[in-house]
C-alpha cells in the first residue's frame, strides 16, 4: 500500500527536526566535561542529576558569558524537573524588588518584553530565557534572589550604616550579616581578585559584596523552607560560591544540616587534558567548558 503524500511530509520534517536536535545536543556535549571531585571521576549530566538526589540546594556557579554553561543549566534543570518534580529556580540575575514583575511574567500576565524592561533583566537575558521558559511551562517558582543594585552601590559608597537610613519598606529587599574577621578566606579572595585596585579600596566595597551574598543566601533559604520536599537550583556567578565561600558559607551558617551541592563551571585552556587536581577545591562538581567565556564571574 502506498503511503499518502500528505502523511509523508509531516513525518519527514519531524525526523529531520529530531535528527537536528540530537546532533546539536551531541555537539554541545563535546564542549564540556563534568568532574565529581568527591569520587574523582568524570561523569555525564545524567550522572550529575542522579547525584543531586540527596541535595536540598544546588549552587550552579557560572561565568556569566559562558554560552555552554547556560545550555548546561537548562539541560540540568530540565532533568531535575523530570526526576524530582518540585525544583525552585533561584537567580542572582533578578533583584528582590522585581519579584512581583517576575511572578506576573510566570503567570503569563505580562509579556517577556515587559519582564526585560521592568524586571531590569541583564543585558544577556537571552542566555537565561530558555531556563525561565522551563520554569514557566512547569509552573515552578523563580526567585529574584539578589539585593537591589542601588543598595549594594550605596553600601560601597557610604558604608553599611547607610542601610539604617532607608525607609522601613526597604527592609525586605536586603539581609544583614555579621562582619568576618580580617583573616577571613573570602575577604582575602575578594581583595586578591581586585589586584592593585584593591589596595586603595576601603572595606565598604567588600561589604557591598557581602550584602549580595547575605541577601542571596536568605532568599535561597526562604525558598527551601517554603517547600522542604523540593529542591532549589540557584544560578550565580561562581565567585559567590566557589570553594564553599560567599553565599554558600552564609547559607550553611543559617542551617548546618542543609545538604548543598556546589557546582563550579568555567572555560579553560586545558580542556583536552584538564588539571582536575588544580580545580577540585572549587566545588563538589567541577565543569570545564571550551566555550567563549573570558570571565564574567
Amino acid at each position: 500500500m502506498r503511503t499518502p503524500t500528505f502523511l509523508f511530509f509531516p513525518l519527514f520534517f519531524y525526523f529531520l527536526a529530531l535528527a537536528s536536535s540530537q546532533g546539536a545536543k551531541a555537539q554541545v556535549e563535546e564542549q564540556y566535561r563534568i568532574y565529581d571531585t568527591r569520587t574523582s571521576q568524570e561523569i555525564s549530566i545524567e550522572d550529575l542529576n542522579v547525584a543531586l538526589a540527596g541535595a536540598n540546594v544546588v549552587m550552579f556557579g557560572e561565568e556569566h558569558d559562558d554560552s555552554i554553561a547556560h545550555i548546561l543549566q537548562a539541560d540540568l534543570y530540565e532533568a531535575m524537573l523530570a526526576s524530582y518534580g518540585d525544583v525552585t529556580l533561584s537567580m542572582e540575575m533578578f533583584e528582590r524588588d522585581v519579584q512581583l514583575v517576575l511572578d506576573e511574567f510566570l503567570a503569563d500576565l505580562i509579556s517577556e518584553e515587559k519582564l526585560v524592561q521592568e524586571g531590569r533583566a541583564w543585558p544577556n537575558y537571552r542566555d537565561y530565557a530558555p531556563i525561565l521558559a522551563l520554569a514557566k511551562s512547569s509552573q515552578n517558582p523563580v526567585i529574584a534572589a539578589n539585593v537591589p543594585g542601588r543598595y549594594a552601590q550605596m553600601v560601597a559608597r557610604k558604608g553599611l550604616a547607610a542601610l539604617k537610613e532607608l525607609d522601613n519598606r526597604a527592609s525586605g529587599f536586603y539581609e544583614t550579616f555579621d562582619l568576618p574577621s580580617r583573616d577571613d578566606p573570602y575577604r582575602k579572595k575578594f581583595f586578591d581578585a581586585m589586584g592593585e585596585h584593591g589596595h586603595g579600596m576601603g572595606p565598604e566595597v567588600f561589604h557591598a559584596q557581602l550584602l549580595r551574598d547575605a541577601t542571596m543566601a536568605a532568599s535561597i533559604f526562604d525558598a527551601w523552607r517554603a517547600n522542604r520536599r523540593g529542591k532549589v537550583l540557584h544560578l550565580t556567578g561562581r565567585f559567590h560560591s566557589d570553594s564553599h565561600l560567599g553565599t554558600v558559607k552564609l547559607l550553611q551558617d543559617r542551617r548546618r544540616r542543609l545538604e548543598l551541592m556546589v557546582i563550579s563551571c568555567f572555560s579553560v585552556n586545558d580542556f583536552q587534558d584538564p588539571d582536575w587536581g588544580e580545580y577540585r577545591g572549587l566545588g563538589d562538581v567541577v565543569i570545564v567548558t571550551v566555550g567563549d567565556a573570558a570571565g564574567g564571574e
